[in-house]
């Protein structure tokens, strides 16, 4: 999901559901995997149901990504189902709470 993130960054991350057409589903997830932060990990073709992952270091910028991503020509749907931020932002080993 992009280059090494800095220490002392804030950063979260929040997990997509994803729909699009199947036979639209490759162009889908070749667009979604050429965004910085965004990692597609599963994929159905049958169904064109695809789950990914995206960091960013506000909400407002999952906001806005997730915007982007269910304006991409071909996808049908895209929800956030998950979102996590550590307490202590500057350091991703901390317990957090999970929303």
């Amino acid at each position: 999901m992009g280059g090494p993130r800095s220490p002392e960054a804030p950063w979260s991350v929040s997990g997509l559901s994803i729909t699009a057409r199947p036979e639209d589903l490759a162009e889908v997830e070749e667009n979604l995997n050429q965004r910085q932060g965004l990692e597609v990990h599963a994929r159905d073709p049958v169904s064109g149901k695809l789950v990914a992952v995206q960091e960013c270091a506000t909400i407002a910028e999952h906001r806005q990504r997730l915007e982007e991503v269910q304006a991409i020509p071909g996808v049908l749907t895209a929800d956030l189902v998950m979102h996590y931020q550590p307490e202590n932002d500057s350091d991703p080993t901390t317990s957090g709470e999970v929303r």
